[in-house]
């Protein structure tokens, strides 16, 4: 079995394959999880809906088994409906919630305390976003983030002491579906209002997470990097 094994949620969206392809030429074996029945990018893969966590459960125990102790997690999975608050469901809200921020918090504990009981030592990295410090006008995706902002300051804390370091990254605007789901004018603005005055590419996202799981950044943990061009 491998001692370099990723976990990468969301992994057949071009963020998640930007990401797994970064991590694989970094030497690690890269296992996606997602929704779709296949995997993209010819990486290892389990069908997985990060909203159950009995699924989410027996994906780890899987990959655990027949791979190796996952060493590296990114919770990189996402939703974001666009709905303005008046309009926003009770559906819509706990699906918001139930992928961007129950999804990582399970899917942590589980990773991370395998890690423990194998050891110790390892990497998470959460996907935040602007908003999530900002504020933003879909205000259930801008709370969700938020609380992924706090769970990685507040469980870096615990698994400090057992060699496990946690970040997060926070992006602006993305060149993605998700991304141009994001209204035109307000994209435009985003975008005219940044630093760089562009949208980011899922790559200059990856390179970022890769930068987070390498040695390099072995003193870095609780922390957010805002990767926004400059907004």
């Amino acid at each position: 079995m491998t001692k370099k094994v990723a976990v990468v949620t969301g992994s057949n969206g071009l963020t998640g394959q930007a990401i797994s392809k970064n991590l694989t030429e970094r030497g690690y074996t890269v296992v996606g999880f997602d929704i779709a029945e296949t995997g993209k990018g010819g990486y290892a893969y389990r069908r997985c809906d990060v909203t159950s966590v009995e699924q989410l459960r027996a994906a780890v125990a899987s990959v655990d088994a027949e791979i190796g102790t996952i060493r590296v997690l990114v919770n990189n999975a996402g939703v974001w409906h666009g709905k303005t608050f008046f309009n926003i469901t009770p559906d819509d809200y706990d699906f918001t919630y139930g992928v961007n921020t129950r999804a990582p918090f399970f899917l942590t504990q589980e990773v991370t305390k395998r890690l423990v009981e194998a050891g110790g030592g390892g990497v998470v990295v959460n996907i935040a976003s602007i908003v999530a410090t900002a504020g933003g006008g879909i205000t259930d995706y801008a709370g969700s983030k938020a609380a992924i902002v706090n769970f990685t300051k507040s469980i870096a804390k615990l698994l400090g002491p057992h060699g496990i370091r946690v970040a997060a990254v926070s992006p602006g605007t993305i060149n993605t579906a998700m991304g141009e789901k994001v209204p035109k004018e307000l994209r435009d603005k985003l975008i005219a209002t940044s630093a760089l005055q562009r949208a980011a590419e899922p790559e200059e996202i990856a390179a970022v997470i890769g930068f987070l799981v390498s040695d390099d950044a072995r003193y870095v943990t609780g922390t957010t990097i805002e990767v926004n061009g400059g907004l």
